[in-house]
């Protein structure tokens, strides 16, 4: 009997374990962060200095994403103007023909084909703009993990801030999924920046056969004046180092690769990244 009531305690001792570590929060609770001293909270106030700074890259982001998406008005009505002047030239060349005008008839032949030229350039702008949206949504879309990541790597401080505190309150803390979600959220970051890459590659493309076309028009025809990756994260374990700037801190570029040694070198300079080309669609 004895041996039946020890082992029934020792069962629900390991309930009881079980029922507490199930409890343990994945966040920092506002109340526990406060007890924390004004001097050991150095890495919480990086940390939500570089949520702001990701959060306003967020806007940028979504300014230009808007932007983009203006241009695909444009370039549609560019191609409702030409589609007009086909039609108009159609019904002259039929008047030119019944009136057996054969001067007429070969001006609005000349004309139609001049036109049918347009509308093709014009369907190219459109691609063109689609395609730019396309590579601004996918820098929203990275913008977005930054934050994401930034927001994890602030929970992250914060726990460490309590526990270098000594504050008892960290028993009740998963310190380890607190770290996963970082891990988590640096893969993510790194999959969004491979979509960034290799949409920018098509919408550069795009904007260079719609140039090669529109330069095939004469000048005063021409309806604008403006002048890839295969990466993938299935590797990337996430952890730490893995995503560190040349200054040894999280990078929240959404455009710079991470240090990952098995995924090759990472650039920081600007003008790789400069997209005032790919914006000069008008």
């Amino acid at each position: 009997m004895r041996i039946r009531v020890l082992a029934g305690i020792a069962a629900l001792a390991v309930v009881g374990a079980c029922a507490h570590g199930s409890t343990r929060s994945d966040t920092v609770s506002d109340e526990v962060l406060a007890r924390v001293p004004p001097n050991q909270m150095g890495g919480v106030n990086q940390a939500r200095l570089d949520v702001a700074k990701a959060k306003d890259t967020l806007a940028r982001e979504n300014l230009a994403n808007e932007k983009a998406k203006r241009y695909i008005d444009v370039a549609n009505n560019e191609v409702s103007i030409a589609k007009a002047q086909i039609d108009r030239n159609e019904s002259a060349q039929k008047a030119a023909d019944y009136a057996r005008n054969d001067p007429a008839a070969t001006q609005s032949q000349s004309a139609m084909g001049l036109a049918r030229q347009r509308e093709q350039v014009a369907n190219s702008h459109v691609n063109a703009a689609q395609e730019l949206a396309k590579y601004t949504a996918a820098r929203v879309g990275a913008a977005q993990k930054a934050v994401d990541l930034a927001n994890a790597r602030l929970e992250q401080a914060e726990f460490k801030a309590v526990q270098a505190s000594g504050d008892r309150a960290v028993n009740d803390i998963d310190g380890q999924a607190i770290a996963r979600h970082v891990e988590d959220a640096r893969v993510a970051l790194e999959q969004e920046r491979a979509k960034v890459s290799q949409t920018k590659a098509s919408a550069s493309a795009a904007r260079s056969s719609w140039i090669a076309l529109r330069d095939q028009l004469p000048a005063d025809q021409r309806f604008g004046v403006g002048g890839s990756g295969s990466d993938t994260a299935a590797n990337l374990s996430g952890k730490e180092g893995t995503n560190k700037t040349p200054a040894n801190r999280e990078n929240y570029d959404i455009d710079t690769k991470n240090t990952d040694p098995n995924k090759g070198p990472m650039s920081n300079n600007p003008a790789l990244y400069d997209d005032k080309e790919l914006f000069n669609l008008l």
